[in-house]
């Protein structure tokens, strides 16, 4: 059987995962990033658990890597990663492809990966044109034009979290983990009701308390509707594009971001788009960034 390795990079954590060609995760492991930084040699450290999987699983032959940031139109060096700066500028592919001869690699950022994941395993049936939003620590996004991920000019296009919104500020300004954070934290200063508290707060504390009906975190997920909205308006119009999936933790208040998402895509959409509309949510969850990693070894 042949299988692939998925590894997805993130702020927190390095999520490794054996994935067959039919998209079935057998075995996932998860390392802590704040562990190899205090290593002092970051990169070397990455290579090193890489190699650690290949020497576990023999049988792997190529491997997959999702960042979260810009990578090289050619796909072999890393860019700008914000969450993950170690990785800036790193001629990550050659580095890979010196130590491992033997193993086929492939880069690729995190939403792009996670959006072809979509299209190779999705559990329904998925047309060749759609958008894919994702909302985790950022606004992350993804476009699939005729089963191919859309890289624009130089290869790092299709950042919708830097439109900017209404208030001026971009939609990931808006709606990104940080954001939801402050959002909460001036609304308990401010005196308004809520189960939450100040101290220690985490993104997930708000998605709980709004699944919840903790009347603060609702109205949190209400505003992330209206600005994921006037996100999408500019996006689907840019694009032409009528399917969108919503995937990343923010999702799972999804139904609460959705009623006022869909007030945004009706005032402002003609009815072109609208009457054909079609938003649904990713399949794949937490293990979209795995999956859609090794989906880029699909690659000839």
């Amino acid at each position: 059987m042949e299988v692939y390795l998925g590894i997805d990079v993130g702020g927190t954590n390095l999520k490794f995962g054996i994935v067959t060609k039919k998209g079935k995760l057998l075995k996932k492991e998860k390392y802590p990033t704040k562990d190899l930084r205090k290593t002092g040699d970051f990169i070397n450290g990455f290579v090193t658990l890489i190699g650690e999987e290949l020497k576990n699983h023999p049988e792997i032959k190529k491997v997959g890597i999702a960042v979260p940031g810009m990578i090289s139109k050619n796909r072999q060096t890393t860019v700008f990663m914000a969450n993950v700066p170690e990785f800036n500028d790193v001629a990550l592919i050659p580095i890979l492809q010196k130590k491992y001869p033997e193993i086929s690699f492939f880069l690729e950022n995190d939403a792009n990966a996670a959006a072809l994941g979509e299209l190779h395993f999705a559990k329904n049936k998925v047309p060749k044109n759609f958008l894919f939003m994702t909302l985790g620590t950022g606004l992350g996004s993804a476009a699939i034009l005729k089963g191919k991920i859309f890289k624009g000019g130089d290869g790092n296009a299709m950042e919708a979290g830097h439109i900017i919104t209404s208030n001026g500020k971009t939609a990931e300004d808006n709606m990104g983990k940080h954001a939801l954070i402050e959002m909460v934290k001036e609304k308990i200063k401010n005196g308004k009701k809520t189960r939450l508290t100040a101290k220690n707060l985490e993104a997930k504390d708000i998605i709980i308390a709004a699944m919840n009906n903790d009347p603060v975190a609702v109205n949190v997920f209400e505003y992330v509707g209206t600005v994921l909205g006037e996100a999408l308006v500019s996006t689907i119009r840019i694009l032409d594009i009528k399917t969108v999936f919503i995937g990343g933790g923010v999702s799972k208040a999804f139904y609460i971001v959705e009623k006022n998402m869909m007030k945004i895509l009706h005032e402002r959409l003609p009815n072109y788009y609208t009457d054909n509309l079609d938003i649904r949510l990713a399949t794949l969850g937490n293990d979209a960034g795995i999956i859609g990693a090794a989906a880029l070894c699909f690659k000839k």
